[in-house]
């Protein structure tokens, strides 16, 4: 009878346990989406399968001395733009666009836009730019109005009907 009375109260702990590893497994969060590696666009030159069709004076993977940063120099006239196109892709897993950027003058005005079927997705942002150095730009690809779309391609926009000073643009990716 002993032997029953154990055996009963095992299997009775055996069921608990299991329902307690059931309710677990059901209670663990699922498994978020694996974020995209991020996507270069430019470092010291253009990245496979991006192509320069910019309309302002651009120099792609200037020497600057003593700098490994090899930038792309950009001369815009008024609404100008330094303009990286690529075949249409889906940026589904990418949060935001990133660079950096650097003026020549004390204060310019440029805007960021993303391209769908060749034309602004969305106003974009402006940024000021000045000559006090490299400036990160992070860019949500939601405030470009492209999140989980297909785009093909992006400006660096002088945002001005003005000339401005050269600027320069470099490491430019999608993360």
């Amino acid at each position: 009878m002993k032997k029953l009375i154990r055996m009963g109260a095992a299997c009775a702990l055996a069921a608990i346990g299991m329902f307690a590893v059931a309710e677990e497994k059901a209670a663990a969060p699922a498994a978020t989406p694996a974020t995209a590696a991020p996507m270069v666009i430019y470092d010291t030159a253009l990245a496979s399968g991006w192509n320069n069709w910019s309309w302002a004076k651009t120099e792609l993977s200037l020497q600057i001395e003593g700098s490994a940063r090899r930038p792309i120099k950009v001369e815009a006239g008024g609404w100008q733009a330094l303009y990286l196109q690529h075949a249409a892709f889906n940026v589904t897993g990418y949060q935001n666009l990133e660079f950096l950027i650097q003026g020549t003058a004390p204060e310019a005005d440029v805007r960021v836009i993303a391209l769908i079927d060749g034309k602004p997705a969305a106003d974009g942002r402006t940024i000021k730019i000045d000559n006090k150095g490299w400036k990160r730009v992070v860019t949500p690809l939601r405030t470009l109005g492209v999140e989980d779309k297909n785009i093909d391609g992006i400006w660096v926009q002088n945002a001005t009907a003005n000339d401005i000073p050269k600027f320069y643009v470099t490491e430019i990716k999608l993360q």
